[in-house]
């Protein structure tokens, strides 16, 4: 299954080539609807490249990758529309990699994360990794805090009050390619907060996990 075959059958009433072309018109313009067509054009072609190389993560390298493109584009990056697609690909793959070794340098992220938004206990009987967890927990929140309410909001009402993207579309007055979309931008701007302060703070361990460590052996 090529990466150009997955996409055009989901593109309606236009050929791929055209899609592209107005893909690229609308985000040039300044028009959301471009991220959006951008998105209901690929994205189901994009979580299928996404899991074959970042299946634990696909969804977030589906939607990062979107994210990236639309800036690109802007930016006046992509020259040629018809080769959207295929630059698609490559970003998507440069994505991939980069989560994969994110994941593996920032291996304790997601268990934090959980903890944070109360979906998942702490070992409570380690002192040294209940300190380790409350530090970046703490960073976690200040991470949080650092973003624009509309982002706190999306976040929040998911993560945090389990609401569902029914519910917060409703509420918010979002489409659920918008949801989505700020879902994982608000994401995307969370992790890299917390991603250069976890990087800092455990750079050398905190005192006082040192300290909780040499009484508990």
């Amino acid at each position: 299954m090529s990466f150009g075959g997955s996409i055009s059958t989901m593109v309606d009433q236009l050929s791929t080539s055209q899609a592209c072309e107005r893909i690229v018109e609308l985000i040039l313009a300044g028009k959301p609807e471009g991220e959006e067509l951008l998105y209901n054009t690929f994205a189901r072609g994009l979580r299928y490249l996404a899991a074959k190389h970042c299946p634990e993560y696909a969804d977030d390298v589906a939607h990062d990758t979107i994210l990236a493109v639309t800036k690109q584009i802007r930016q006046g990056q992509l020259k040629t529309p018809a080769a959207l697609p295929g630059y698609l690909s490559i970003v998507l793959k440069r994505t991939a990699w980069n989560k994969k070794l994110e994941s593996e340098r920032l291996g304790a992220n997601d268990e934090v994360f959980n903890t944070v938004v109360q979906t998942r206990s702490d070992d409570r009987a380690d002192p040294e990794r209940l300190l380790e967890i409350q530090e970046r927990a703490k960073i976690l929140r200040q991470g949080l805090k650092s973003l624009k309410p509309q982002e706190q909001e999306i976040l929040t009402r998911f993560y945090l009050k389990g609401e569902t993207p029914e519910q917060i579309c409703t509420g918010m007055k979002l489409t659920e390619t918008q949801f989505r979309l700020n879902k994982s931008r608000s994401k995307q701007k969370l992790e890299a907060f917390t991603a250069k302060r976890l990087r800092s703070t455990f750079r050398n361990p905190p005192p006082m996990a040192m300290r909780a460590a040499a009484t508990s052996r």
